[in-house]
């Protein structure tokens, strides 16, 4: 793909300025959203100028995206978190790490995700869960309903299998032994740049993707609004 020589704006650069693809080189931090990269990538060929992106930051930022992570809005492109209320001074959804420039962003919800987030694959391997080269597949997990003294909290809060760190409510599950690991544990920024990590569902089709992981989360969206009516009702007995 670096092979053409054709160049790009981004929409979060000077729009005089134009990008050219560069092969590759050392690990850098995409200008755009600010995410570490590698491999391929985009550079601002005007003079005295050193602004690179991401590969994908450069040729995929559509205005509006629809992900697996956000599957009930479509999501917006924003040249920095926090515009219109964008979500802006929190986590990304998905990694959990600092928004700080650009990002997609669900108004309506008051959520923002890092471009590459937004494309996480459905499922990965990593060295992260080297055991037998199993498939995990990317979920999210509703919090359970609190019985009042945080226990239910507690229970929910399990480690990532890689670091042992806490999990958010996105992670990988692995299919074959339940184990689970933050996302950018088991498939770093830069290996997602260089293509590595993405399993054989992954790669068989974004739609279908988006379709099995959002029917998982408005299941799990279900269950812990279920959950809520019982205990309130007193018949949840966690």
């Amino acid at each position: 793909m670096c092979g053409s020589k054709k160049s790009v704006a981004y929409f979060a650069h000077d729009r005089a300025h134009r990008l050219l693809p560069i092969a590759g080189g050392d690990d850098f931090t995409c200008g755009g959203c600010l995410v570490a990269g590698a491999g391929p990538r985009y550079r601002c060929a005007h003079p005295g100028c050193s602004f690179t992106v991401h590969e994908a930051c450069a040729r995929r930022s559509p205005r509006t995206l629809r992900s697996a992570v956000h599957p009930l809005h479509r999501l917006r492109r924003r040249e920095a978190a926090g515009a219109d209320g964008s979500g802006g001074g929190g986590g990304c959804e998905v990694c959990g790490e600092a928004v700080e420039r650009a990002c997609y962003a669900c108004v309506a919800c008051g959520v923002a995700v890092h471009p590459l987030c937004a494309r996480m694959p459905g499922s990965a391997r990593g060295p992260a869960h080297p055991d037998d080269g199993h498939e995990a597949w990317l979920v999210r997990v509703a919090s359970p309903p609190d019985d009042g003294d945080g226990k239910q909290k507690q229970k929910q809060a399990a480690g990532c299998g890689s670091c042992g760190r806490a999990l958010g409510a996105w992670r990988y599950r692995c299919v074959t032994c339940a184990a689970e690991l933050h996302p950018r544990c088991l498939v770093p920024a830069v290996d997602q740049c260089r293509g590595a990590g993405e399993g054989e569902a992954g790669r068989a089709g974004s739609a279908a993707s988006s379709c099995c992981l959002g029917l998982v989360h408005d299941l799990t969206r279900c269950l812990a609004t279920l959950g809520t009516a019982l205990h309130y009702r007193g018949y949840y007995n966690g």
